[in-house]
């Protein structure tokens, strides 16, 4: 056999894994319900008057829970996200770009990983970093509740696990 000749044997490409195949169903769903709702609200209005006044009301009566309760130690969680919230309501229209940026790379990135490419993976692990740091864009340090950091990092990084597992499928 010289080197000019072809052979004629079929590439055999690995079968999809199903558990990828529910992760990326599950991550789509997902991603494109808030993608609809993150440019909502970049293209909408602001929050008004009666919207601010709402949140404040929530707020106010998950405060009152927690002194009811007796769990009045924790409602600096809750003056923590009152903060968050009117923050993200001041600058309602950049954060829902920075999110919707964000989100559209995770849905990259999922689709890049049905594809069978690990780039995809990349874009998903930025895609859960950035989530985490969003609110830090917007907000003081001292101002973002821990726990809401801690359950964001360990959601994300459940997700980049659960992907994790199929990166043996996925090609460079």
């Amino acid at each position: 056999m010289n080197d000019f000749e072809i052979q004629d044997e079929p590439i055999v490409k690995k079968k999809r894994p199903i558990f990828l195949l529910v992760l990326v169903i599950l991550s789509s769903l997902n991603m494109s319900v808030s993608i609809l709702g993150t440019f909502s609200g970049m293209v909408g209005s602001k929050p008004d008057a009666k919207m601010f006044k709402q949140a404040k009301l929530e707020f106010a009566n998950m405060r009152e829970q927690l002194e009811e309760g007796g769990a009045a130690d924790f409602t600096y969680i809750i003056d923590q996200m009152e903060s968050v919230t009117d923050n993200m309501f001041k600058h309602f229209q950049v954060y829902n770009t920075v999110q919707f940026l964000i989100l559209v790379l995770g849905l990259t990135g999922v689709i890049l990983m049905y594809q069978s490419r690990k780039l995809g993976f990349h874009f998903y692990i930025i895609y859960s970093i950035g989530l985490v740091v969003l609110p830090y864009l917007f907000n003081p340090i001292t101002g973002i509740p821990t726990l809401l950091t801690i359950v964001g990092i360990l959601y994300g990084g459940l997700w980049v696990l659960l992907y994790s597992r199929n990166l043996h499928w996925m090609e460079a």
